[in-house]
């Protein structure tokens, strides 16, 4: 393998799993408001129609009339009033049952959070919990709350603690899971991390969304910190699919080569994709990239990768290597010229004969010099005919040849056919994201 080469772009994109969730506050100006809504909508209920649990759950007398008149304080935004009211039925009403305890406390719960008074508003929630009288159901949406005043009240560890319990409750809130990433990634417990993530990425590409940038980009960070180089390497197949950029694509394909399967004769193939996505920035890749290529016969994609490297300005600067690169982009135009010239004859020479390789050889220099059509009909010939070897990069060939002549669907069915060894499935998957 060309170490130097690959190696260039294996700096991590992620360093941090704190930097890579920076901004995934967002949205918690919204908690008081969902608090007090859900805990309206539950206690309104209870309150005017009663539990539908055992019969000695009842609401007495002298409390129904008091808390129904919370409720429409409540209700009217007049939450200093509702507290005040509250206070007083527990001096007058010292002797409650537990079940009206329990509505008493939720009613609280909602009237602080809309006072601004989270540390209240917990306290009111923790003691309907204790109560006892909160069905499952109530139960996981107390605890969903409290995960979310948790999480507005900075308290990570609360947050994280009370969300588990939502979720062991039987919860299914995504919010619950993304809390406990929260709380995980303050205390570095990455392995909670990556557990969470793995459910909550796949659920979004599911209902058909976009997994959050933040949510990637820390499983990514935690998988590389656990030194889970697959998983840091599916984190980034992500990105790159949902928010496609040069640093996230180089970095994967840095990773790509250093796969334990990955053969080396498949470098080129990854070389030709870190072109075709802009992620080629050093100097050594391109002229890496132009040696592997002129000694697989392709002067003319060797050539690609030199005037690249020379429009980018990365090559032929005065100092750096500029004289002796410039002669090597003499010596490549010279040799992809005189190729050029010997592609239609080739051709028809692997046209009269029932040689697969010799098919598969025209018809990749024909590939190389922009002549995608007689490309695709001599490599379909030659694996029609049965290639003993290079069948697997035949197949991949084929597809960009495809892809370059404007048939991406084609390409892409080809692509997703291709077999699970040597790395070139994992290959093929990345090219089918960046043809998309």
């Amino acid at each position: 393998m060309f170490g130097h080469l690959h190696l260039q772009h294996a700096r991590p994109v992620f360093r941090s799993a704190h930097a890579a969730t920076r901004g995934s506050a967002a949205g918690l100006s919204a908690v008081r408001a969902v608090v007090l809504t859900v805990v309206l909508t539950v206690v309104l209920t209870l309150v005017a129609h009663g539990p539908a649990k055992a019969q000695a759950d009842t609401l007495g007398p002298q409390l129904a009339t008091p808390l129904r008149a919370v409720q429409a304080l409540l209700a009217a935004g007049k939450a200093q009033d509702a507290m005040a009211t509250i206070r007083d039925i527990e001096r007058k009403v010292p002797d409650r049952s537990l079940y009206e305890t329990y509505l008493l406390e939720r009613l609280k719960a909602a009237a602080a959070v809309a006072l601004s008074d989270d540390a209240s508003a917990v306290a009111a929630l923790e003691a309907s919990l204790k109560t006892g009288k909160a069905s499952v159901e109530q139960r996981r949406t107390v605890l969903a709350q409290l995960a979310g005043l948790g999480l507005k009240t900075k308290d990570l560890e609360a947050a994280g603690r009370w969300a588990r319990a939502h979720l062991e409750a039987g919860g299914q809130e995504d919010s619950a899971r993304a809390t406990i990433v929260r709380a995980a990634l303050a205390k570095g417990d990455c392995q909670s991390v990556v557990e969470q993530l793995a459910v909550l990425v796949p659920a979004a590409e599911q209902r058909g969304e976009r997994p959050p940038e933040a949510q990637l980009r820390a499983s990514a960070a935690c998988h590389a910190k656990l030194g889970q180089d697959l998983g840091y390497f599916r984190d980034l197949q992500r990105l790159v699919k949902y928010y496609p950029g040069k640093a996230y694509w180089a970095d994967l394909i840095a990773r790509l080569q250093r796969l334990p399967d990955f053969a080396d004769r498949l470098l080129l193939d990854s070389f030709r994709l870190m072109l075709h996505v802009g992620a080629m920035e050093d100097a050594d890749d391109f002229t890496g990239a132009a040696q592997l290529a002129m000694r697989a016969g392709l002067p003319a994609h060797a050539l690609r990768f030199l005037k690249a490297g020379f429009e980018a300005g990365v090559l032929g600067k005065e100092g750096t290597g500029g004289a002796s690169q410039r002669q090597l982009l003499a010596r490549v135009q010279a040799d992809a010229d005189a190729d050029a010239a010997q592609v239609l004859p080739l051709s028809r020479q692997a046209e009269g004969v029932r040689d697969a390789r010799q098919k598969l050889l025209a018809g990749r220099a024909a590939w190389s010099h922009g002549r995608h059509d007689l490309a695709i009909a001599l490599i379909e010939q030659a694996m029609a005919l049965g290639l003993t070897r290079e069948a697997d990069e035949a197949g991949l060939h084929l597809a960009l040849a495809m892809a370059a002549s404007g048939r991406r669907e084609d390409a892409r069915k080809v692509l997703a056919g291709l077999p699970e060894r040597d790395g070139l499935a994992d290959l093929a998957r990345l090219w089918m994201i960046a043809l998309r």
